[in-house]
């Protein structure tokens, strides 16, 4: 695959799709050429983010790519709270015809084919970066047992429910969980043998999951986190010393 570290993508805005309140799905147009694996992530930016010859980081925001490269776009989801950022203030004018850019796509949350099952644990719309994982299962589950993605989120805001219901129930599951509380019963109760787990949230999220599984058993090479290597073992070091409420 084409190194992208520091190519820099300017792409047109083919489609934003409002998810639900807050909530906005932007399709945007596919490089030639270009491909990535499941899992990927990247930095987008608003034009004119280095335009005085540094990176201008209030106008740049990692996310990740909720699209396959088969799929001929490039998605990404993401939530505008109350209180917005630079770069989400800018996004938010963005149109469809708009030009957004990206670099640096990196990938940490790739299927591991291990002849194990996978489990997925989501907060809200971290389901984003669970999507092309359960679609390339969906195509290929070759080296996967079972495939299990459990997401914390109200009733109706469900992302991707009409999508993810078509994968076949034989092999796949999806568990809606509604507060915070039913999800960590579930997770405490899960037979979690030769089990990979990929978690996706907030900090907290992340730092209360690792600690939960260190506790059922798993270890640490077995909980796949959205950092690289570095950020990885500051957060597993955090985990050390994190206290479950």
């Amino acid at each position: 695959m084409e190194n992208t570290d520091y190519k820099i993508y300017k792409v047109k805005i083919l489609d934003i799709k409002d998810e639900f309140k807050n909530v906005k799905t932007y399709t945007l147009e596919k490089p030639e050429g270009l491909t990535w694996q499941e899992g990927s992530s990247f930095h987008l930016a608003i034009p004119g983010f280095n335009d005085k010859g540094e990176l201008n980081k209030k106008l740049i925001h990692h996310l990740s790519i909720n699209t396959l490269s088969d799929e001929d776009t490039v998605n990404f989801t993401t939530k505008f709270s109350i209180r917005k950022s630079d770069f989400k203030k800018a996004l938010l004018e963005k149109k469809v015809g708009d030009y957004l850019e990206f670099f640096k796509i990196k990938c940490h949350m790739k299927l591991r084919r291990e002849n194990k099952k996978i489990v997925l644990l989501s907060m809200g719309i971290g389901l984003s970066t669970m999507r092309p994982l359960i679609n390339k299962f969906k195509k290929d589950p070759s080296g996967i047992a079972e495939l299990v993605s459990i997401n914390v989120a109200r009733k109706d805001n469900h992302l991707f429910e009409s999508e993810i219901s078509t994968v076949d129930d034989k092999i796949f599951r999806q568990i809606w969980v509604d507060s915070r509380a039913n999800f960590f019963e579930i997770l405490r109760k899960m037979d979690v043998k030769d089990s990979i787990f990929y978690v996706v949230g907030s900090n907290e999220f992340l730092l209360d999951n690792i600690v939960i599984l260190r506790e059922l058993g798993v270890s640490d090479k077995d909980i796949m986190i959205d950092l690289n290597d570095k950020k990885r073992a500051s957060m597993f070091m955090a985990a050390s010393k994190h206290v479950f409420l």
